[in-house]
């Protein structure tokens, strides 16, 4: 493994972060710990953050208090942290928050996991609870969260019909950073 972190890159100056968006479903927190160990990076989950400060589930903090309440949650808890060296899974919704994502990108690559709606609507199952408002569909979320994953994005990878080992040696190459795999 090649330790090598992202300031020293070519691509990216000083960003030390490597920082995935997308739909849920879309593997940000397989992936990103697969990526972490390639890379050895730290790995921070911001899910399971949130879900560690509130002690609740996500869905039922949405449930409880409302969607908005959910999203300065997140907000607070993720603007808070200060990071070096690491992959950071984001839960789906951050890209609501234009402060948040400031945030990320300011020591952060933005990677964007992209799938089509077919694809996400079959690896999420009809169990999966979305920061979402009762009356929206998958699909709804998905076309309203599309423009802002682009917006943000560095970098985009379609993720369609690849594994996780070929997404992260895509994102290593993407960066600049070696993998020695």
């Amino acid at each position: 493994m090649n330790s090598k972190s992202i300031e020293n890159s070519k691509n990216y100056d000083k960003r030390s972060n490597i920082v995935l968006i997308g739909m849920p479903g879309s593997g940000k927190s397989t992936v990103g710990a697969y990526l972490a160990s390639m890379l050895n990076m730290d790995f921070i989950d911001t899910d399971n953050m949130i879900r560690n400060v509130e002690k609740k589930e996500l869905k039922d903090i949405v449930n409880d208090k409302g969607r908005d309440h959910f999203l300065k949650i997140q907000e607070n808890i993720i603007t808070g942290l200060e990071l070096e060296n690491s992959i950071v899974a984001t839960g789906g919704s951050v890209v609501y928050s234009e402060k948040l994502m400031g945030h990320l990108k300011k020591n952060g690559v933005i990677i964007y996991l992209k799938h089509d709606i077919k694809e996400l609507a079959e690896r999420m199952g009809t169990g999966r609870r979305l920061a979402r408002d009762r009356e929206q569909s998958i699909t709804d979320i998905y076309n309203e969260r599309l423009p802002l994953y682009n917006k943000y994005a560095d970098i985009i990878i379609d993720c369609n019909g690849k594994g996780v080992g070929p997404i992260a040696e895509e994102i290593a190459g993407r960066v600049g950073l070696k993998t020695g795999r």
